[in-house]
Protein backbone atom coordinates (compact mmCIF):
# COMPACT_ATOMS: atom_id res chain seq x y z
CA UNK A 1 0.00 0.00 0.00
CA UNK A 2 1.25 2.98 -1.24
CA UNK A 3 1.18 6.72 -0.23
CA UNK A 4 2.34 10.20 -2.43
CA UNK A 5 4.48 12.11 -1.02
CA UNK A 6 2.17 14.63 -0.34
CA UNK A 7 0.41 12.19 1.54
CA UNK A 8 3.45 11.50 3.73
CA UNK A 9 4.35 15.03 4.15
CA UNK A 10 1.09 16.07 4.74
CA UNK A 11 1.39 13.06 7.81
CA UNK A 12 4.72 14.68 8.70
CA UNK A 13 3.64 18.40 9.22
CA UNK A 14 0.10 16.96 11.53
CA UNK A 15 2.58 14.76 13.43
CA UNK A 16 4.88 17.72 14.25
CA UNK A 17 2.15 20.02 15.08
CA UNK A 18 0.56 17.86 17.26
CA UNK A 19 3.95 17.30 19.22
CA UNK A 20 4.03 20.88 19.25
CA UNK A 21 1.04 21.14 20.46
CA UNK A 22 1.08 18.99 23.44
CA UNK A 23 4.65 20.16 24.16
CA UNK A 24 2.63 23.33 25.18
CA UNK A 25 0.09 21.99 27.16
CA UNK A 26 2.90 19.88 29.28
CA UNK A 27 4.61 23.78 29.65
CA UNK A 28 1.28 24.86 30.66
CA UNK A 29 0.82 21.86 33.00
CA UNK A 30 4.20 22.90 34.75
CA UNK A 31 3.25 26.47 35.07
CA UNK A 32 -0.29 25.49 36.60
CA UNK A 33 2.56 23.32 39.22
CA UNK A 34 4.30 26.20 40.36
CA UNK A 35 1.60 28.27 41.03
CA UNK A 36 0.29 25.80 42.96
CA UNK A 37 3.82 24.88 44.87
CA UNK A 38 5.16 26.89 47.70
CA UNK A 39 8.65 28.32 46.11
CA UNK A 40 9.33 24.00 44.53
CA UNK A 41 10.48 23.43 41.01
CA UNK A 42 7.92 21.79 38.69
CA UNK A 43 8.58 18.42 37.50
CA UNK A 44 6.32 19.11 35.18
CA UNK A 45 6.96 20.57 31.28
CA UNK A 46 8.31 19.78 27.75
CA UNK A 47 12.05 19.90 28.00
CA UNK A 48 12.54 16.08 28.85
CA UNK A 49 10.32 15.18 26.12
CA UNK A 50 11.00 17.61 22.98
CA UNK A 51 11.74 13.95 21.03
CA UNK A 52 9.22 11.81 22.30
CA UNK A 53 6.23 10.27 19.95
CA UNK A 54 2.88 11.98 20.00
CA UNK A 55 1.80 8.54 21.57
CA UNK A 56 3.85 8.88 24.41
CA UNK A 57 3.41 12.96 24.61
CA UNK A 58 -0.67 12.34 24.88
CA UNK A 59 -0.23 9.44 27.86
CA UNK A 60 2.12 12.13 29.51
CA UNK A 61 -0.44 15.01 29.33
CA UNK A 62 -3.06 12.45 30.35
CA UNK A 63 -1.18 11.00 33.41
CA UNK A 64 -0.13 15.21 34.56
CA UNK A 65 -3.89 16.44 34.54
CA UNK A 66 -4.44 12.90 36.52
CA UNK A 67 -2.31 13.63 38.98
CA UNK A 68 -3.58 16.83 39.48
CA UNK A 69 -6.84 15.89 40.35
CA UNK A 70 -6.05 13.00 42.41
CA UNK A 71 -3.97 15.28 44.41
CA UNK A 72 -6.81 17.04 45.73
CA UNK A 73 -8.48 16.40 48.94
CA UNK A 74 -11.23 14.05 48.77
CA UNK A 75 -13.64 16.53 50.47
CA UNK A 76 -13.36 19.54 47.42
CA UNK A 77 -15.41 17.66 45.24
CA UNK A 78 -17.97 15.22 45.39
CA UNK A 79 -16.74 11.65 43.66
CA UNK A 80 -12.75 12.50 44.49
CA UNK A 81 -12.08 9.16 46.65
CA UNK A 82 -13.87 7.20 43.59
CA UNK A 83 -11.85 9.34 41.04
CA UNK A 84 -8.79 8.23 42.78
CA UNK A 85 -9.26 4.44 42.57
CA UNK A 86 -10.50 4.96 39.10
CA UNK A 87 -6.93 7.38 38.49
CA UNK A 88 -5.25 4.42 39.95
CA UNK A 89 -5.84 2.07 37.63
CA UNK A 90 -5.48 4.07 34.66
CA UNK A 91 -2.04 5.56 35.38
CA UNK A 92 -1.11 1.69 36.00
CA UNK A 93 -2.05 0.93 32.59
CA UNK A 94 -0.35 4.41 31.30
CA UNK A 95 2.88 3.92 33.00
CA UNK A 96 2.88 0.84 31.08
CA UNK A 97 1.97 1.86 27.92
CA UNK A 98 4.51 4.34 28.28
CA UNK A 99 7.10 1.65 29.32
CA UNK A 100 6.05 -0.54 25.62
CA UNK A 101 6.34 2.75 23.60
CA UNK A 102 9.89 2.67 24.99
CA UNK A 103 11.10 -0.25 24.50
CA UNK A 104 9.57 -0.63 20.83
CA UNK A 105 10.67 3.25 19.92
CA UNK A 106 14.00 3.51 21.54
Amino acid sequence: MGHSEEEINDAIKTQRLVCQKLLEIMDLQGDIDSLLRDAHPSPFGSAKFKDARPEALQRLVMMTAIQFVSFEPDEWVEGNAEFRAAAEKLLELTSKQLRWLERKYQ
